[in-house]
């Protein structure tokens, strides 16, 4: 059974199995949407080349949007547990999983890149990304090695802990 229609989350469909899941994704990769919404998991494909969707403007476009509001995209779930924990009170997480090379440091990045965003006030926001982009390399020179997808894999999960006032403003531990 082809589906013809481009889907962005797969939970809708009536049916859902390896094959419907592998030829939905193919079919979005083939037109450069690599992201694609299981429910709530984001599954993202990597191209292994630079897409232009990760602009201050099309960050703009998922400020304060519902999951359905706006294409899929890692910056929609950024800011769905930005505003989640300033709604509820209560913390979020996000896992960013997958093999050597996908794109997870990066995935990160662009989680990270995002709430710092939102979370702008001043000089506190930009001291926040400074900090984060300025220990990320530290954090990349333990435990790295060679593998045939990826020239400086990491060997170790990461922890990154974003915590923030009553007024949404952030800190950065580890």
């Amino acid at each position: 059974m082809a589906f013809t229609e481009d889907t962005e989350d797969l939970a809708t469909l009536s049916r859902l199995d390896e094959k419907v899941l592998v030829e939905q994704l193919r079919k979005r990769y083939d037109v450069d949407k690599i992201y694609t919404y299981i429910g709530d998991i984001l599954v993202a494909v990597n191209l292994f080349r630079p897409l232009e969707i990760y602009t201050k403007k099309t960050q703009s476009i998922y400020f304060g949007k519902t999951k359905h509001d706006a294409p899929p995209h890692i910056f929609a779930v950024a800011d769905s547990a930005y505003h989640n924990l300033m709604d509820t009170k209560k913390d979020q997480c996000c896992v960013v999983s997958g093999e050597s090379g996908a794109g997870k440091t990066e995935s990160a990045k662009f989680i990270i890149k995002q709430i710092v965003e939102l979370c702008l006030a001043g000089s506190s926001g930009s001291s926040l990304e400074k900090k984060i982009l300025d220990v990320n390399p530290l954090l990349e020179a333990f435990g790295n090695a060679q593998t045939t997808m990826n020239d400086n894999s990491s060997r170790f999960g990461k922890y990154t802990e974003l915590l923030f006032d009553a007024q949404g403003h952030g800190e950065l531990d580890f």
